[in-house]
């Protein structure tokens, strides 16, 4: 499916092309493809096919208004899921201001009524996550109690999980078609197309930045809002409603003018807490204001000096482990505080924020993801807040995004226009993702769908957009916004049909597979050294690298760097209670891959407030970004075990902490990640 996702009319797979990239027989594939066909729909695709041609998709055409009966049977052409059924449950119980019985229930999804009540199960635990609880009594039927809040939020969240349709051009659902047919349902009666595009036009006067995402959400919160009061659903109670911020203030405001909009439709929007409604969701939409007064970042006037202090808390515990420097990307650091000034203050009030992207992230920056997770626990820890995986998610697009920036190469391009509905973040790093594996592709403009313009179509070779979308006369290459590599080869299959036209065919870039290698292969007797006497942190350092030095992995001059990174931008190397882990760039000097430890006879302070004195000491280069992680994280799982910390500081000999490595290697990466989870 994700071959064939990234496929199009003007340059198709082939069944033999598939089968070699999966490895399988043709009779394979053709035998799959009978089941792909409809899985495809569900994204609101459609499976072509043509005999000398090849495969392709193509979006599914959106047909005319339609009565809600042929809407339904239309969808039901193929069976829910699991998750679809316990959505659509959640959506009928709370949509209505009377009960709905099983029996109802059972027929409006076409299911069995001993499914029906197995589905039931997993709905009460999921509106419980919203503290709502479920309730059935025979004779009645079954309902949902809670706050008018909770209720909403729930609603907003279920919808929210695909980016809709408002009318700005030829969208088909980026998901799942079954969030949009049954927001359709809920929604049938009301002025979507007209809000939707009021609030646009509110995004582009006042210039807010923004993406796709935000306006779909935002949008979907104020039918949401409509809806519950044209049912006359006014007790609204708002949680943390009081907050004294300087944003907040200023959200509000841009609230009152969706107010003085939305109350032609229904008098109620005019009620202070619909009001603060709106308010919390433009906050939890993601969409920035940000007071001139208070931004003191003359370079960047809509970040403040506390956003960028976060900023550089957490690339500083990142490039720990990244082996490189980033503190000194500023496009890294700007993009990092625009976000993290509102992640706080919606991780301080409890407000939720989704990220539709995040199990893929998880899948291909699982290493990335699970650093950003960590360096996040000290932010959490000084600012006494939790951060929710769907925000570190978003951290993990923009860390992403420094690493590829330092892989751009050039060339003879094709001229690109990059269509991306989920953030900029997002749409950053895959720009980069692309220019890094086909550095002839020029992105001219990275844009949402709602800004695409005819004018500047005309030079553009090829859309790419992770929004599936069709243009007249020109080639678009829908992709996912997190790329598999999987997907990265058959772009780059596509893309050379079209630079095959305009240039000479380039030499495709082949990745370098690189080992794993593990911690075991690293930290060698050679590079151990126990109860070394130093006078002062820059021994200390010395120490370490020196047996880096002397195995021939590292320069004279990266011995050197490292001491010059702590000088010049602090301590952030220690990262524990007596333990330390200096490096410096990948390019000051490192031959290979190599880790050394030195444990001190008597500690050493280098500086950290927290963390002194310091009798560990870690030592490591990396060639690249990525090659040195799975060793890292070994010795990032001794790190979290007190008696693994208790026997590096005790042992007598380097057998034992060989032995003590060899206990720690684990081959499986996911199972690293999971064991990272639960510790």
């Amino acid at each position: 499916m994700k071959l064939l996702e990234t496929s199009f009319s003007s340059a198709p797979l082939t069944v033999e092309k598939i089968a070699q990239m999966l490895g399988v027989s043709k009779r394979t594939i053709r035998y799959d493809l009978d089941a792909v066909g409809g899985e495809l729909r569900k994204k609101g695709q459609v499976l072509c096919k043509k005999a000398q041609k090849g495969i392709w998709t193509e979006p599914m055409i959106e047909k005319q208004a339609k009565e809600q009966a042929a809407c339904w049977s239309e969808y039901y052409e193929y069976v829910l899921s699991k998750e679809e059924r316990c959505n659509a449950i959640i959506v009928n119980i709370l949509n209505g201001s009377t009960y709905i019985s099983t029996e109802q229930l059972a027929g409006k999804l076409f299911i069995s009524r001993s499914t029906l009540l197995t589905d039931l199960k997993s709905v009460k635990k999921l509106l419980e996550q919203y503290k709502l609880s479920l309730c059935s009594k025979r004779g009645l039927g079954l309902w949902a109690e809670g706050s008018e809040e909770a209720i909403r939020n729930v609603l907003i969240h279920i919808f929210s999980s695909c980016l809709h349709d408002f009318g700005a051009t030829d969208v088909c659902g980026d998901d799942s078609a079954y969030e949009i047919v049954l927001f359709r349902e809920y929604a049938r009666e009301l002025p979507v197309k007209e809000i939707a595009k009021f609030f646009i036009g509110l995004v582009n006067e006042y210039k807010l930045p923004c993406y796709d995402f935000s306006i779909n959400h935002m949008v979907l919160a104020l039918i949401v809002q409509l809806k519950r009061l044209n049912q006359n659903k006014k007790n609204l109670q708002l949680e943390n409603q009081q907050i004294d911020n300087y944003q907040w203030e200023l959200l509000d405001n841009l609230s009152k003018k969706i107010v003085g909009e939305l109350s032609k439709y229904n008098q109620s929007f005019c009620d202070h807490l619909e009001g603060m409604f709106i308010t919390k969701k433009l906050l939890s939409s993601k969409i920035y204001i940000f007071s001139d007064e208070k931004n003191i970042a003359l370079e960047h006037p809509s970040v403040n000096l506390l956003a960028l202090s976060i900023a550089k808390t957490f690339v500083e515990h990142c490039q720990v482990w990244l082996g490189d420097i980033y503190l000194d990307d500023e496009e890294l650091m700007y993009n990092l505080a625009l976000h993290l000034q509102p992640a706080v203050e919606r991780a301080k009030y409890g407000m939720e924020l989704i990220n539709p992207l995040l199990p893929q992230i998880r899948e291909q920056y699982g290493n990335l993801f699970m650093i950003a997770l960590r360096a996040v626990g000290e932010i959490e820890k000084s600012l006494g807040i939790k951060m929710s995986d769907d925000e570190i998610g978003y951290l993990t697009i923009h860390l992403g995004g420094a690493i590829e920036r330092k892989k751009i190469r050039t060339s003879k391009s094709l001229q690109v226009l990059l269509v991306c509905g989920n953030g900029v973040g997002t749409a950053n790093l895959l720009a980069i993702t692309l220019k890094n594996r086909m550095s002839y592709l020029n992105i001219k403009k990275i844009v949402s769908v709602y800004e695409i313009k005819e004018e500047e179509l005309d030079d553009i070779d090829i859309v790419i957009s992770t929004i599936a979308l069709k243009l007249d006369n020109i080639a678009v290459l829908h992709v996912s916004p997190i790329l598999s590599d999987a997907e990265i080869t058959v772009i780059e299959n596509q893309i050379q049909y079209f630079y095959a036209k305009k240039f000479t065919r380039v030499e495709k870039v082949n990745s370098k597979n690189l080992s794993t290698l593990s911690l075991k292969d690293v930290l060698l007797p050679e590079t151990i050294a126990l109860d070394v006497e130093v006078r002062d942190w820059e021994a200390a350092i010395q120490s370490a690298g020196n047996l880096l030095v002397d195995i021939k992995s590292v320069e004279k001059k990266y011995v050197d760097s490292m001491i010059q990174c702590v000088k010049d931008m602090g301590v952030y190397i220690v990262i524990g209670p007596g333990l330390a882990m200096p490096h410096a760039r990948c390019e000051d000097g490192v031959n290979k891959i190599c880790l050394s430890m030195v444990r001190l006879v008597k500690p050493v302070k280098f500086g950290s407030p927290v963390n002194d004195p310091v009798d560990l000491v870690f030592a490591f280069g990396a060639v690249d970004s990525k090659s040195h992680l799975s060793v890292l994280y070994e010795l990032w799982q001794i790190f979290n075990d007190p008696i693994a910390m208790g026997i590096l500081r005790t042992c007598k000999d380097k057998a034992e902490v060989l032995s003590l490595i060899k206990s720690f290697e684990v081959k499986e990466e996911n199972e690293i990640l999971n064991l990272y989870k639960m510790g």
